[in-house]
């Protein structure tokens, strides 16, 4: 299988941008071991396929925030406005907002502030810097879309009611939604942790892992919090992206597991259902996909991880997806099921691997990529 390996997807996004060897030496970093690592992604998604107009797109969140690099960032967010790009184009960072300038840019540009919600040893930035970002909001000509970004959540370090309540008060005054999530414990980045003698402890009764666990009781309180404040708040980066730009539904189908990712209170709940309800059995998709498939109406759908043993905390919606699906009989990475759930609201049914590059099937015509 022949992949694209000069274009990187994450989960969330396509990614743009170069790594750095430096950066706000944040200690749960889950990048902490790509640090001398070199990236470098430049390739529009158009230069791939004129279908990826709309893909969402992160700025420089590679090793090194992008306000780290500014001259880099707007760079990249000119060829973007250049290639005419439609779909929402993010920068998360937790640098100096006012390095970034007060400028207009013909794109669906998103700042979401990364908060850690405490001044801490873990985390590279400060409270004082983050208000101070967050008071910019108030006095800039240019309207681009905001957001805080309330993550990691670690157990015993910012958890509790007085740490909520400050990033729910700060949300509510600047009129932002919350992404939030636990602590991503990957085995490299544990094995850093232990090297740097941080003891960092996933909830009681969870392993670190892939997933960026918090226990039950911790999300009930701050979904408590969030909803007596007014404040829109997301388990999910996708859900907040599609919810700030007004999209028709979560572009990363999380409704597809709407147990295990909170659908029920989530501000697109509405919006999502009618969109998954509606999808069709016979949708022609031969101009949006490159591989064949068929449409498949299931009621017991197992998610391919669960069924091969490789997540490490199934939910029960692994094993009871439910509704339309895509099976595609070739093999692919795991970007191009992000990318075709992002280009068709379908959940995948296939085999893959994990792989942050595209197959070269999605290439309207081979060409040099640069």
């Amino acid at each position: 299988m022949k992949l694209i390996e000069n274009v990187n997807l994450a989960k969330s996004f396509y990614l743009l941008g170069d790594s750095l060897n430096y950066c706000y030496d944040c200690k749960y970093c889950r990048l902490n071991g790509e640090k001398q690592e070199e990236k470098h992604f430049h390739c529009l998604p158009t230069e791939i396929n004129p279908n990826f107009t709309n893909v969402p797109i992160a700025i420089n969140l590679f090793y090194g925030d992008s306000l780290l690099q500014v001259d880099n960032t707007i760079n990249l967010l000119r060829k973007l406005e250049k290639a005419q790009h439609k779909g929402p184009v993010v920068i998360i960072t937790k640098g100096d907002f006012s390095q970034f300038p007060d400028v207009n840019f013909n794109l669906d540009l998103h700042i979401a502030f990364s908060c850690f919600g405490i001044d801490s040893n873990l985390d590279g930035s400060n409270i004082k810097r983050l208000i101070n970002n967050l008071n910019q909001i108030e006095t800039r000509k240019n309207n681009y879309k905001y957001s805080l970004e309330f993550r990691p959540i670690i157990y015993n370090v910012n958890d509790s009611y007085e740490v909520f309540d400050f990033v729910l008060e700060l949300a509510k005054k600047y009129h932002l939604a919350v992404g939030y999530s636990g602590l991503q414990g990957k085995p490299e980045s544990v094995a850093i942790w232990e090297k740097e003698g941080l003891n960092l402890q996933p909830y009681p009764g969870y392993k670190f892992g892939h997933k960026k666990i918090i226990a039950a009781e911790v999300v009930r309180l701050f979904e408590t919090m969030a909803q007596a404040k007014g404040v829109k708040i997301f388990r999910k980066t996708s859900c907040l992206i599609s919810y700030t730009h007004a999209l028709e539904r979560d572009y990363n189908a999380h409704y597809y597991r709407p147990s295990e990712v909170g659908c029920s209170n989530c501000p697109m709940y509405e919006k999502c259902l009618s969109y998954k309800n509606n999808l069709a059995l016979n949708k022609n998709l031969d101009n949006i996909i490159p591989f064949a498939y068929e449409i498949v109406n299931k009621e017991e759908h197992e998610c391919i991880l669960k069924r091969k043993g490789i997540c490490e905390f199934p939910s029960i919606d692994c094993s009871y997806i439910r509704g339309r699906i895509l099976k595609i009989k070739d093999q692919l990475t795991t970007s191009d099921v992000r990318l075709i759930k992002w280009l068709t609201g379908y959940t995948v049914d296939a085999n893959f691997y994990e792989d942050p590059h595209l197959s070269e099937k999605w290439l309207v015509k081979k060409r040099s990529l640069k």
